[in-house]
């Protein structure tokens, strides 16, 4: 008899957790990294579209003219940006790439300075910049105009 109380206690423990587990929220399909990833991306377009207005419309060093930000890379803790970036092509003369990261570097404190001001973030990415190359003065009138080379 105490077998068959064992058993109707066990079945009772089973059935009651099959119960409470409908109530438990689950994400079905979706899980932590999924969530991550999306707050991951968003943040990248946040910070590059924050860096390019700051680079246009804030920066008054003229070694950064025309410069434009070409895609930020987020480490996975949040703590370190990539900002890739390119120059304008001043006729076939070759862009001064040190110039331009030194001016960069300058201007990394008032854009990090800013960034805290305008986004809601606990820890501000440290900002590294790499050269991605050389725009074209042609391209760079397309991209302006809201046009892309290979549109036409």
């Amino acid at each position: 008899m105490a077998e068959r109380e064992s058993f109707f206690v066990r079945r009772a423990i089973y059935e009651a957790r099959r119960a409470w587990s409908r109530f438990v929220m689950r994400r079905d399909g979706h899980d932590e990294q999924g969530a991550a990833g999306y707050r991951h991306a968003r943040l990248q377009g946040i910070l590059f579209e924050e860096l390019s207005a700051l680079l246009r419309d804030d920066v008054s060093d003229p070694t950064l003219n025309g410069v434009r930000i070409t895609s930020v890379v987020l480490s996975v803790d949040y703590r370190n940006a990539r900002v890739h970036f390119a120059a304008p092509q001043v006729s076939d003369a070759a862009v001064d790439r040190a110039g331009l990261e030194r001016g960069l570097a300058r201007a990394t404190p008032f854009l990090r300075a800013r960034l805290a001001e305008g986004l809601d973030l606990k820890r501000i990415p440290e900002l590294r910049f790499v050269f991605d190359g050389a725009v074209p003065p042609q391209a760079e009138e397309e991209s302006r105009e809201g046009r892309s080379p290979c549109s036409e």
